[in-house]
C-alpha cells in the first residue's frame, strides 16, 4: 500500500496543482468568482495529495491494524481541509451576489475549463482502478473529490456562460451551491472516519 500510494499521491499534487494553475489564469482573467473558488478546490486538492502522500510514507513503517488507523485519520483531515474549503466558496459566493462585478468569457476559457472536466474524470477512473488493487479509504475520497470536482467545473463554466447572457452575477449563485456541495461531501467523510478513529 505504502509505495502504490506515494505513487497516487505524486500523481495526484502534480495533475491538480497544474489543474489549479489553468484555472486560476482563467479566474483572473476574466474575474469569475466561481472558476477562482473552482481553482481554491484544486489548490485544497493538491494540498490533501500532500496530506496522503505524508501519511503513505508514514505507512512504510507501520503494521496493517496501524495503517488503517493512519488512513483513516489522514483521510478525516483531508475532510477537514475541503470542509472548510466549502463554506469559503459559500461566503464568497454570497459576498459576490450582494455586490456584483463585471466578468468576461472566450471560447478559449470554455475550451480550458472543458479540458480540466475531463482530467478530472480520468483522475478518477485511475484512482478507481488503483483501489480495486488495493482498497484504501484515502483513495475512496480521491475518487469522490475527482468526479465531484468535474461537475463542480461543469456548474462553474454554466455559471460564468450565465453570468455573461443575462449580465446578473449568476457564478456568485454558483459558488454558494458548489461551496455547500463540498462541505456537505466532505462532512459525510469527516463524520465516516472520526466513527472509526473512535471506534476502533
Amino acid at each position: 500500500m505504502g509505495k502504490l500510494g506515494v505513487k497516487t499521491a505524486v500523481f495526484g499534487f502534480a495533475a491538480n496543482f497544474a489543474l489549479f494553475l489553468v484555472k486560476l489564469y482563467i479566474s483572473v482573467s476574466s474575474n469569475s468568482l466561481s472558476i477562482y473558488c473552482d481553482a481554491v478546490n484544486n489548490l485544497a486538492d493538491t494540498l490533501s495529495c500532500a496530506v496522503a502522500l505524508s501519511g503513505f510514507i508514514i505507512l512504510l513503517k507501520f503494521d496493517e491494524k496501524r495503517s488503517k488507523r493512519v488512513q483513516s485519520l489522514v483521510s478525516f483531515l483531508i475532510g477537514i481541509a475541503l470542509t472548510a474549503t466549502g463554506f469559503y466558496f459559500a461566503y464568497n459566493g454570497i459576498e459576490r451576489l450582494m455586490y456584483p462585478t463585471a466578468v468576461s468569457f472566450s471560447k478559449k476559457y470554455a475550451v480550458l475549463l472543458i479540458t480540466t472536466i475531463f482530467v478530472k474524470i480520468i483522475m478518477g477512473f485511475i484512482y478507481i482502478k488503483i483501489n480495486r488493487k488495493k482498497y484504501s479509504p484515502i483513495f475512496k475520497t480521491l475518487i469522490l473529490d475527482s468526479f465531484l470536482d468535474s461537475a463542480i467545473t461543469l456548474a462553474a463554466l454554466l455559471g460564468l456562460s450565465f453570468t455573461i447572457k443575462i449580465n446578473y452575477a449568476v457564478d456568485g449563485l454558483v459558488s454558494v451551491i458548489i461551496g455547500i456541495s463540498v462541505a456537505v461531501s466532505a462532512l459525510k467523510t469527516v463524520f465516516n472516519q472520526a466513527k472509526y478513529l473512535i471506534n476502533d
